[in-house]
């Protein structure tokens, strides 16, 4: 009997035994477990990568990898046979008796300046595959525009100019598009008034640029960078430009879902032919000295050097400098610490200002 109860004590210890030898097992791997936690994520701390952000990062790093890049005009993610566009810069007509324009909404790039009178005008740069089916009103051309076109060795598309313009554009060897000379790249309009008529189209630039073998673009890119994430974006943001003439003085509203300006002028919202609203992604407010040329008011504007800028991205506007080396080199903004902006993917319009041209940047409640 004393045998048979030590055999049940001793299978019961045994029993007892294993269960303490799995226990500990169990213990022991959970152990192995946390501390190899505790080392994966020390390592995506001490490389800078929170945990929390990993899961739409992913998304985002697919989307490095579908095979798309950056396009070089502006930034916006293309296939790689769309990258680099040769560009094509427009002079279009601001006169009350061309708009609403046509294809604006479109371009890639956007320089707004005055021209005599104190009325602006625009250099539309496109370098895309969907140029628009209508282009314009196109206008005459001026020096500092040839100037701003060159920066980007595009096709300078215009119809007729001044003097000085036509004699620049003869000397420098810009490579020209004139309607005088080519009128199978143009049309007039019968239901607008002339000079305001004239127009051009994504096909027949299209056209123009395959006869003269222009495919790839040859221009300095800027940097681009990601946007801002919803929660970092500023509130209720608006640039206001009081260009001389009433008429053009023009509001930029910040539209913080959509991270983007939306265009005013005179208190309405802009839209072009196509009802499209004029969007952007950034708006470069670039200060330029100008001088009075003749009795008609033509400008001369000194867009070679250096003077003050303001960059606006993100509902939030920044102080700086813009730089410009030659006629021909592009104009770079930098920072008051001397970096050089970071721009959205997406359109940017340079709006230029003489020093005596009021302007403000806040919010709306201001």
């Amino acid at each position: 009997m004393k045998n048979n109860l030590q055999k049940k004590l001793g299978g019961s210890e045994r029993k007892l035994g294993l269960k303490k030898l799995h226990f500990w097992v169990a213990v022991n791997l959970g152990l192995v477990f946390f501390v190899l936690l505790l080392g994966f994520l020390a390592f995506r701390v001490f490389h800078g990568q929170n945990i929390a952000p990993d899961i739409p990062n992913l998304t985002k790093d697919k989307s490095i990898d579908d095979g798309l890049v950056e396009r070089l005009i502006d930034g916006v993610r293309v296939e790689p046979d769309k990258k680099n566009n040769y560009p094509v810069a427009i002079m279009i007509d601001n006169s009350p008796d061309a708009r609403p324009q046509a294809g604006l909404s479109r371009a890639n790039y956007v320089i707004e300046a005055e021209v005599e009178g104190g009325i602006t005008r625009y250099l539309a740069i496109f370098a895309n595959n969907k140029m628009p089916d209508k282009i314009g009103p196109v206008r005459s051309a001026r020096p500092y525009f040839i100037d701003w076109a060159q920066e980007f060795s595009a096709v300078y598309t215009h119809c007729g100019g001044s003097p000085e313009a036509l004699v620049k554009i003869t000397r420098e060897g810009v490579i020209d598009l004139n309607q005088f000379y080519r009128a199978d790249i143009f049309w007039r309009d019968n239901n607008g008034v002339a000079p305001h008529n004239v127009y051009t189209s994504g096909e027949l630039l299209n056209k123009f640029l395959t006869t003269k073998d222009l495919s790839e673009g040859k221009f300095f890119p800027f940097s681009f960078k990601k946007d801002l994430d919803f929660t970092a974006r500023s509130e209720q943001h608006e640039i206001n430009i009081n260009y001389r003439v009433r008429g053009f003085h023009v509001n930029w509203v910040y539209n913080k879902d959509a991270n983007d300006y939306v265009r005013f002028v005179s208190g309405q919202e802009y839209q072009d032919a196509s009802g499209e609203s004029i969007r952007a992604k950034n708006i470069i407010i670039q200060v330029v000295n100008a001088n009075v040329l003749d009795e008609k008011l033509r400008l001369e504007m000194d867009i070679v050097g250096e003077g003050k800028a303001h960059v606006c991205l993100d509902g939030d506007c920044q102080a700086g400098t813009w730089k410009k080396k030659s006629a021909t080199a592009r104009t770079r903004f930098y920072d008051n610490s001397g970096q050089e902006f970071k721009f959205n993917p997406g359109t940017t319009w340079v709006e230029v200002v003489r020093p005596d041209i009021e302007f403000t940047l806040g919010s709306k409640e201001e």
